[in-house]
């Protein structure tokens, strides 16, 4: 049987072997390792104004850096027992967590999944850098705040001329929807479904959710569409509904 040694490639470049071993030293740098990585993914999200700002993750990836350094050292102490068992429940138990931040607005926006999403690759992370896995760590904080801060811009350039997209608008009166949708169908868009919100009931407007599809093969600019629909007295508000 052959035994092959795993060492974290900046542990192999440096040659500092120590940082694999469990000391005050190398907890006290996988802590501020933590602190860091977990505080610019946060610092990301606060400057959005999102659910989860720059505390949140900090003490996400703080927590999944201490189960990991507990396991590891419960398996070290007793030379028994799955080295990977408190990652795990770290991993599922941040369901909870994430879940508390996706909410559906009066509008039928939902919010938060993409900081609910950030919150479990931040304890994922947090869980490498316990274990001593400083390569992944660095690179993975880079790679997520990259995500997290430009992939947005090409998401809502290809978004913003998709074929098929929903709209909330809200109308004057109850009687302007059979007007709207015709106008609609000149345009040759095609009504998928349409969903009264009830969260509007008392401020006198008569307000839906609209899920449509262009027809035909012309391009489609949703903010040239919004604007023009904008413009008909019966409307008074409309805009397109986004996944966040």
């Amino acid at each position: 049987m052959f035994l092959f040694e795993i060492i974290d490639p900046f542990v192999k470049l440096t040659k500092a072997s120590w940082l694999a071993d469990i000391s005050f030293a190398t907890i006290s740098i996988r802590l501020l390792l933590a602190i860091l990585c977990g505080g610019l993914i946060g610092l990301e999200r606060a400057v959005k104004q999102h659910a989860a700002g720059f505390r949140t993750y900090i003490v996400v990836c703080l927590g999944a850096t201490v189960a990991m350094l507990t396991n590891e050292f419960l398996s070290r102490a007793t030379n028994m027992g799955d080295g990977a068992r408190l990652g795990a429940q770290v991993i599922s138990g941040i369901g909870f967590l994430g879940a508390g931040t996706i909410m559906f607005t009066s509008r039928n926006q939902v919010r938060g999944l993409t900081t609910a999403a950030g919150l479990w690759a931040c304890a994922c992370m947090g869980l490498s850098i316990g274990i001593g896995f400083y390569t992944l760590s660095v690179i993975a904080t880079i790679v997520i705040m990259g995500v997290l801060a430009i992939l947005p811009g090409i998401e809502n350039l290809l978004t913003s001329r998709a074929r098929q997209f929903a709209i909330h608008v809200e109308l004057k009166e109850d009687r302007n929807l059979v007007d709207f949708l015709d106008n609609l169908r000149n345009l040759e868009f095609k009504i998928l479904s349409v969903e009264n919100n009830q969260a509007y009931l008392k401020t006198g407007l008569s307000v839906y959710t609209i899920e449509l599809r262009a027809l035909g093969k012309r391009k489609i600019d949703h903010k040239a569409f919004l604007k023009e629909f904008g413009q008909f007295q019966y409307v008074h508000y409309i805009e397109e509904i986004m996944t966040k």
